[in-house]
C-alpha cells in the first residue's frame, strides 16, 4: 500500500470519527432540551371551588394551573370575609397534583383539623378553611 492510500484511508477514518462524535453529541442534546423546545402543554384538571359565606353560595370553575385565593378582588377566588388576608393561599397544579400553600396569612388556612405550614396535596372533596371562610375543593379528573 503506497503512502497517498494511507493518508486518505487515515483521513476518511478520522471524517467518519468526528461525524460519529458530532451525531451522538447533537442526539444528547437533542434528548435533554428537547422537552423545553417542544412547546407542548400539560393538561391541567378542572378545579371547582364552592364557596358558602353568610348563606350565599358561590361556584367557580378553573381551568389554569394557579388560583390566587384571598379577600383582595384581584383573587381568582374572592373570599368577602374579614377573617381572610387580601392574598390568603394559592392553589397550583404540578407534579401531577394540585397543591394549597398558605401565604403567610393572619389567621391561617386549615385542611379539616390540619393547620397548613407548608405545601400541601389536596384531594377531591377536600373542605380548606382560610380563617372563618371555607371552600371545598372538587376536581375532574383528566378523560
Amino acid at each position: 500500500m503506497n503512502a497517498i492510500t494511507g493518508l486518505v484511508l487515515r483521513t476518511l477514518l478520522f471524517i467518519s470519527l468526528y461525524a460519529f462524535l458530532g451525531t451522538a453529541v447533537w442526539l444528547l442534546w437533542k434528548s435533554v432540551t428537547g422537552s423545553r423546545l417542544r412547546g407542548g402543554t400539560i393538561a391541567i384538571p378542572t378545579l371547582t371551588l364552592a364557596t358558602t359565606i353568610d348563606g350565599e353560595q358561590n361556584i367557580q370553575t378553573f381551568t389554569s394551573s394557579d388560583v390566587l385565593v384571598g379577600r383582595n378582588p384581584d383573587c381568582d377566588l374572592v373570599l368577602d370575609d374579614e377573617t381572610v388576608s387580601g392574598r390568603h393561599g394559592r392553589l397550583t397544579y404540578h407534579l401531577n397534583q394540585w397543591w394549597y400553600e398558605d401565604l403567610k396569612s393572619t389567621n391561617g388556612s386549615w385542611l379539616d383539623d390540619l393547620k397548613i405550614e407548608e405545601p400541601i396535596v389536596v384531594k377531591d372533596n377536600d373542605s380548606i378553611y382560610c380563617g372563618d371562610a371555607v371552600f371545598k375543593i372538587y376536581i375532574k379528573p383528566l378523560q
